[in-house]
């Protein structure tokens, strides 16, 4: 994929993402997304449009993460 820089955005900071990124992740301009932290990365998620709809099991949620720990050695060049 590729590194991006943390810029400057008048008082804030912002992360521009390259297009083809947003295509693979099913990104669009104008998405409400999710922002979480863990083990130290970034991770976002499209904001579903209804949350009432949603069923929380932690368990499940904690599994779909797994992902987030896997090795990144071919992006460390």
């Amino acid at each position: 994929m590729g590194a991006i820089k943390l810029t400057k955005i008048g008082n804030s900071q912002g992360l521009t993402i390259p297009k083809d990124i947003l295509e693979k992740g099913n990104f669009s301009i104008g998405d409400s997304l999710e922002v979480h932290l863990y083990n130290g990365r970034l991770i976002l998620f499209k904001k579903p449009p209804h949350h009432s709809e949603m069923k929380f099991e932690g368990k499940q949620e904690a599994e779909d993460l797994e992902w987030a720990d896997a090795d990144l050695g071919e992006w460390d060049s």
